[in-house]
């Protein structure tokens, strides 16, 4: 799924999320949005998954929960103890290889962890991220050496909790979020697809 060194350096990013009212408040440390099990769902339903998978940023379970109920085989782990898989476990610096790879990283390390990925996967990589994943000059040249398969776009946007302070995210929010997937051995151009039944 290709190879580089230079690829990686991108912006940080602000610190502010967008959540209830649609006023900013404080992003949550590391980034922590657990994926809602409307945001799992419809992954489940169009992609088909052999093997072992790995969720490397598994949080609280959101994800890893809503695979193991389907009967996949789930490694799940993080870096920060969230009362959850195994812990301490820095994904960007681990060579451990895997069948496959689903997570929602944080966003600011979305790229990183979408390249690193494709170098441990041997059959697909799933990534849950913004829309604007798709831009940027890094996230550009990525894309060139680890071709994208599908893109599943949700027509609607997504509800998140802020763990902290238990405000819901309105319907039709800030952000639009898709699944990103990669696959072994594709060398072409992106399907695009949406998702309609949230």
């Amino acid at each position: 799924m290709g190879k580089a060194d230079d690829i990686l350096n991108i912006s940080q990013g602000n610190n502010l999320a967008w959540i209830g009212d649609g006023k900013p408040e404080k992003r949550q440390k590391d980034d922590f949005y657990p994926t809602p099990p409307e945001g799992v769902y419809p992954l489940i339903k169009n992609e088909k998954f052999e093997g072992e998978i790995w969720e490397c940023a598994c949080g609280d379970g959101a994800i890893s929960n809503l695979l193991i109920k389907e009967g996949y085989n789930v490694y799940s782990s993080d870096l920060i103890d969230r009362g959850y898989g195994k812990t301490g476990i820095d994904f960007l610096k681990s060579n451990k290889k895997t069948n496959n790879i689903i997570t929602n990283p944080p966003f600011k390390l979305a790229c990183e962890f979408a390249y690193h990925a494709c170098q441990l996967a041997d059959k697909k990589v799933a990534l849950f991220a913004r829309i604007n994943f798709l831009e940027g000059v890094a996230r550009g040249k990525m894309f060139k050496l680890t071709p994208l398969k599908n893109v599943y776009v949700f027509s609607r946007r997504i509800t998140f909790t802020n763990p902290d302070s238990g405000k819901k995210s309105h319907r039709g929010g800030m952000l639009a979020f898709a699944w990103f997937i990669w696959e072994k051995g594709f060398n072409g151009k992106p399907t695009i697809d949406w998702i309609w039944n949230i």
